[in-house]
């Protein structure tokens, strides 16, 4: 079971995330200026949920840690390949980021693979997700 509440799980990884994903300036200045598309978003968190139910099912990696390192992949592709921007949305913080991928990959996660996951795996998803609407019904 995991020792996280809802209303850590996000803040969480979003906090280990940004201590994993900084970027040296050289990388920032290589940035593109054109901001990654939403339709690249949703590539890479579909591609991501597709990841972590590969290796959450059959190889039994817990789900949280395969969420995380995918939305660290994620962080780093827009951060350094896109300069932090994502359309729609302006230049992001590196938490921002991470934050909107793991709520996109768990939400693909819940819609794909969830009747298979463990116990400990599906509260995860639930607590995310529970966390994701409560914030939303507070704004």
């Amino acid at each position: 079971m995991l020792a996280t509440t809802a209303a850590s799980v996000t803040t969480s990884l979003a906090v280990a995330l940004a201590a994993a994903t900084s970027l040296a300036p050289a990388a920032l200045a290589q940035a593109a200026a054109k901001p990654a598309s939403m339709e690249l978003m949703n590539d890479m968190a579909l591609a991501a949920a597709v990841n972590v139910c590969e290796l959450a099912v059959e190889s039994k990696v817990p789900v949280e840690q395969v969420v995380l390192s995918n939305a660290k992949a994620i962080t780093y592709v827009v951060t350094s390949r896109y300069g932090s921007q994502v359309a729609n949305a302006g230049t992001l913080q590196p938490e921002q980021i991470a934050n909107g991928a793991i709520i996109q990959v768990v939400g693909r996660v819940r819609q794909g693979c969830y009747a298979k996951l463990a116990g400990a795996d599906k509260k995860f998803v639930d607590d995310v997700i529970t966390e994701y609407s409560n914030a939303v019904q507070r704004n």
